[in-house]
């Protein structure tokens, strides 16, 4: 494998500290010259910094939470603050780095997934140049690059213990939870009125419930703090996996019950999203993980219980999972023909896609470009005229029409060298009766599988939250090659594990 570490001298060391805090300084500078707001946040920011510097580990916990709140998009979009924020937070994780590098002495890492993101940038660069609009394709590359590849490297850099990526965990659960909570708080109350700052969304018309001679009853489909309802199920979902092995590993009973209680949350208000995507994958996890026996084949009568009361409580969910039936209905009922119109409209959309792919199968049209392809693709097509610009809606043949077979390859290759190493992680602990850890790359794992699943639904937008997780997971199956290898001082870096004030116990199912 791929994956290698070295040391700065401390000369080195220096000229990166001064070089920040100088770029620091231009960018203050500039920004302030922009809008004199900039100067304020930009010296709250080195404030913060300050403070962060006594307790960096908080950083990367903190870090965590705002990004799976979506903190920092709901202040920009709802509260005026300056976009610059969007971007200043990932830059706070150089805070932790650098004194890992000056501080500890640690080495830099690096590893195959960091340069599979380096190859896909440097296609979805070379495709921008030749598509239609490079100005309108560069955005997306440079977002790729803050949410992304910077997210994905400074966190690999700074969360280098199994406490840390526990702490970071619990970060998420109570983040996922907070915006649950207030979407189930929403749904009960009926106070669609109130978006709760931004950070319990309601977007959309909603579905038809009922029909009366009175009139239509809609359910209106919640979206949390991202603004759109599927993408919010998406992110949710990949919490509920890290919720469970997280309830079923602690050992403190209050400590299970809150993973429990967090974890439903999470569940509760991504479904209220209503989407048919995530309601395909929650049932295909029970399955997987039935498979890999976390669920006992007795147990699953519990788990239909627990359905069936949960639908009781919102036969909304329901409702809105069989629509799915027009799809699977037969040629002489109509087919795609008698499905609703939002899946006549996904059936075109990744139609679509594909003939973009077969006219581009090299490069694709560029990052985010597909959308401006899609009313002349509809025609083509012929289900469903779209005379607007609109997303593939499926990640697969999306990434292929935006960054042809090479893109699709490499953002393929890294999806699934994540989920090898998590299983042969998983594999290695097991061997050594460490079931915590194993249960934690498991977590992961059915993480990554919840968006993939997903993804056949939903094309590759906000990506910050799919780059959090690789990370983290990538993190997870590394804690394996830091116990097989000397420490340098002769010790067995099991112990070095253990010193981390990590119990081995603390994910034991």
């Amino acid at each position: 494998m791929l994956r290698s570490e070295f040391a700065l001298s401390s000369r080195s060391k220096y000229v990166i500290v001064i070089g920040i805090a100088i770029a620091t300084a231009i960018a203050i500078g500039i920004a302030g010259s922009i809008n004199p707001m900039f100067i304020l946040l930009g010296v709250a920011v080195l404030f913060l910094s300050m403070v962060f510097l006594k307790w960096p580990d908080f950083v990367v916990i903190f870090v965590g939470f705002v990004i799976y709140t979506n903190a920092a998009t709901v202040l920009i979009r709802f509260h005026g603050v300056p976009e610059i924020l969007g971007y200043a937070l990932p830059a706070l994780l150089f805070i932790p780095f650098a004194r890992s590098l000056v501080v500890l002495n640690q080495k830099i890492k690096t590893n195959v997934v960091l340069a599979l993101m380096m190859v896909f940038l440097s296609i979805i660069i070379f495709s921008s140049v030749f598509s239609r609009d490079m100005n309108l394709a560069i955005p997306n590359v440079i977002n790729f690059v803050a949410e992304g590849l910077g997210l994905y490297f400074l966190l690999i850099n700074t969360i280098r213990t199994p406490e840390l990526l526990r702490k970071v965990i619990w970060s998420l659960l109570i983040a996922g939870a907070l915006i649950g909570g207030l979407t189930l708080l929403k749904q009960l109350t009926g106070n669609f009125d109130n978006n709760y700052g931004g950070f319990a969304q309601v977007t959309g018309v909603g579905f038809i419930t009922d029909e009366t001679i009175v009139g239509e009853t809609r359910q209106l489909r919640h979206s949390g703090s991202i603004g759109e309802q599927n993408r919010y199920a998406q992110i949710m979902l990949m919490l509920v996996p890290l919720g469970l092995f997280q309830a079923w590993g602690e050992r403190s009973k209050s400590l299970r019950l809150t993973a429990y209680i967090l974890t439903g949350l999470i569940f509760i208000g991504g479904s209220l999203a209503f989407s048919r995507g995530a309601q395909v994958a929650s049932l295909l996890l029970i399955i997987i993980m039935t498979i890999l026996r976390y669920i006992k084949v007795h147990h699953l009568l519990i788990v239909l219980i627990g359905l069936i009361l949960f639908l009781q409580a919102f036969p909304q969910i329901n409702q809105r999972f069989s629509t799915l039936a027009g799809i699977f209905s037969s040629s002489g009922e109509g087919g795609l023909s008698n499905a609703d119109s939002s899946i006549q409209g996904r059936a075109t959309e990744m139609l679509a896609a594909l003939y973009v792919f077969m006219d581009h199968p090299v490069i694709g049209v560029g990052l985010g470009m597909f959308r401006y392809e899609m009313e002349e693709y509809s025609k083509v097509v012929g289900l469903k005229n779209i005379a607007k610009t609109r997303e593939a809606h499926s990640l697969y043949p999306g990434v292929a029409a935006e960054t042809g077979i090479l893109g699709f390859v490499t953002l393929m290759g890294i999806f699934l060298y994540t989920l090898y190493r998590l299983v042969v992680a998983r594999n290695y602990w097991l061997k050594r009766n460490q079931t915590n850890l194993a249960n934690l790359c498991t977590s992961f794992f059915l993480s990554i599988i919840s968006y993939l699943i997903t993804g056949l639904f939903l094309h590759m937008s906000f990506i910050r939250f799919i780059w959090l997780m690789i990370a983290l997971a990538i993190v997870a199956s590394e804690f394996r090659e830091v116990d097989s290898t000397d420490d340098g001082f002769g010790h067995d870096t099991t112990e070095r594990l253990a010193s981390a004030r990590f119990s081995l116990n603390d994910y034991e199912h």
